[in-house]
């Protein structure tokens, strides 16, 4: 069943990858020449990623003219202003955000402001630009948690009147969305513990909320299968570069869903949480999630039943399998014999619904174990008894993401959620080995860099290769009957080779002894070469990611990568034979 209406659209273009921070000049440069404020905080300056984003432009025709890094872990209307004002002041017209969520939401304000002008309450609403164009904008995050680098929502913290401003706007939407794994690895376990939470409740509540659609619920449920994964493994194992980048996408899986369906009751108390008692988001979501969970069930209970699925828990459903058995089993007439099972599947998939919560529980505990992340509101610095509950009630029931709630609210329900969350004494949980489910790789293979001196050893080494693989009695005769002629441009030494199989014999040939036109035209790097002949790299992958920039038939040329595969194998062992064996990819 679908709902009513939904509506999906996508226009910010991310770009994932490890190290792809420093390959923008390709993605950046159909924006011309800019003056550009990067808007981060004073910890990334410290940690040396803001520089390595500026060198990421350094050969852009963008220039980072101004750098705002006082940006705090909850981001306020002075914050805004001030971070406005040195845009304005420096000429800015293309802001890049690097950071976390108040890094980021504090550039699409600040946006506003340098296009607008005027106080940030003024612009506090909902679709209130129209068809006002703000300053390009570039989001890089460097947590895996809010997903704020693709949604068109942003909060900032008032603390003369302990809320959060609430803003959405379409132009939030950035127009480059740079996913870097390496760009998280200095994020501490207790915040990869929190942030990831984060990144569930989005899915979560993206896939239960009234405002549910199709779209948003693939990528909801994929979400959480990855944070299922690799949250566990990601803090526990924090240089594990496969577990960050799976955090990095679920994050921004999540947030594309919840951009689309919104948020409910749990952010409703963590909004409220983080604007009375300055609670960390992420934190005050995981604590919040499974009582809203509980809260929801049977308004939502196939819903519930599902996520239980994505998180890994599979209760059997008799009925269902029995009937299809029979069904499929050329035993039709006997397939209403099942139908009485019907009522014993619903039995299970409450069960399987009600486990989906147990394990939220679970899995916080564990996250407690690995990272301190705080298990209640005291040891979450509430100190004052809960003096404030019910100006956290109060604060939670205005806010706006309580209106998509599949449940109606109930002020007494909030006030208890947050008093049990006070009140409650969890112990951390061990994590067994097992829990740390494998994640393949733990780190994607690298190019060995500068591993050619000059174009000189260059031709020798690649140029002899070559020539190698047109007597390979495996590679030999189907390169020649390819009919071939494909031309690599090299880089970083520069150098050129062709091969060329449209003759009575294949040719090799070095730089400028070629004096025909090749079919094809292959650029890339010669690292980039050494890596490809080990079979460590998908070219057809870094065409997408403009490593490799091919201009004629490149269809046909693919064709060539089957009768190339022994290569990969007989590659080592000719950089041996000829004293490189140093240079060998392991």
């Amino acid at each position: 069943m679908l709902p009513d209406y939904f509506e999906f659209s996508l226009p910010t273009r991310v770009m994932y990858g490890i190290g792809v921070i420093d390959q923008l000049n390709e993605a950046v440069a159909s924006y011309g020449p800019r003056r550009a404020l990067l808007v981060t905080d004073a910890i990334l300056v410290q940690a040396g990623l803001a520089e390595r984003v500026q060198a990421g432009f350094r050969h852009a025709a963008i220039e980072i003219v101004a750098t705002f890094d006082q940006v705090p872990p909850n981001s306020t209307v002075k914050t805004v202003e001030d971070c406005a004002a040195l845009g304005r002041e420096h000429g800015c017209d293309l802001i890049i955000g690097l950071g976390g969520g108040s890094v980021l939401d504090t550039a699409k304000v600040a946006n506003i402001l340098m296009v607008k002008g005027g106080r940030v309450q003024e612009h506090m609403g909902a679709y209130l630009l129209g068809q006002a164009r703000l300053l390009p904008l570039f989001l890089i995050p460097t947590t895996a948690g809010t997903g704020s680098e693709v949604t068109k929502v942003a909060v900032i913290a008032d603390p003369d009147h302990d809320v959060k401003l609430p803003f959405a706007e379409n132009q939030f939407l950035p127009d480059l969305a740079i996913l870097d794994p390496e760009l998280t690895r200095t994020l501490p376990p207790k915040l990869t513990a929190m942030t990831g939470m984060d990144a569930l409740t989005h899915a979560i509540e993206a896939y239960v909320d009234k405002e549910w659609s199709p779209a948003s619920d693939g990528l909801a449920l994929q979400a959480i299968r990855l944070i299922r994964d690799y949250l566990l493994l990601a803090c526990a194992q924090p240089d594990n570069i496969q577990a960050r980048g799976a955090m990095l996408a679920a994050s921004c899986l999540a947030g594309i869903a919840f951009s689309h369906s919104m948020v409910g009751m749990v952010h409703g108390i963590s909004h409220a949480l983080g604007g009375v008692y300055h609670i960390p988001h992420g934190l005050a979501n995981a604590l919040v999630l499974p009582e809203v969970m509980d809260y929801n069930l049977e308004s939502r209970l196939d819903r519930y039943a599902d996520i239980a699925e994505a998180l890994g828990i599979v209760f059997p459903r008799p009925g269902a399998a029995i009937g299809n058995l029979l069904r499929y089993g050329g035993l039709t007439f006997a397939a209403p014999l099942a139908k009485p099972l019907t009522g014993v599947d619903r039995w299970f998939r409450r069960k399987a619904a009600k486990a989906g919560i147990a394990h939220i529980r679970t899995l916080n505990r564990q996250l407690a174990h690995l990272t301190g992340m705080p298990l209640n509101l005291r040891d979450a610095g509430v100190k004052d008894g809960l003096a404030k509950l019910e100006q956290v009630a109060d604060t939670a029931m205005t806010d706006g993401a309580m209106l998509y709630n599949p449940r109606e609210l109930e002020r007494e329900a909030v006030a208890r959620i947050v008093r049990a969350l006070y009140d409650t004494t969890v112990t951390p949980l061990p994590v067994s080995p097992a829990d740390l489910r494998p994640a393949g790789e733990t780190a994607a293979a690298r190019e060995l860099l500068n591993v050619f001196p000059d174009t000189d050893t260059f031709y020798r080494v690649l140029g002899g290769f070559f020539e190698r693989l047109k007597t390979d009695p495996q590679i030999g005769g189907p390169l020649k009957a390819s009919g071939l002629c494909v031309q690599f441009v090299y880089e970083q030494p520069a150098a050129v080779m062709t091969i060329d199989a449209r003759g009575d014999e294949v040719k090799i040939y070095r730089g400028m002894e070629f004096s025909g036109q090749p079919e094809v035209t292959m650029c890339m790097s010669a690292d980039f070469a050494h890596a490809f002949w080990h079979g460590k790299v998908n070219l057809v992958s870094a065409l997408t990611r403009r490593r490799v920039v091919a201009k004629g038939n490149v269809p046909k040329t693919l064709k060539l990568l089957p009768i190339l595969k022994p290569a990969y194998a007989l590659y080592p062992q000719y950089l041996a034979e000829i004293g490189m064996a140093d240079k060998i990819m392991r």
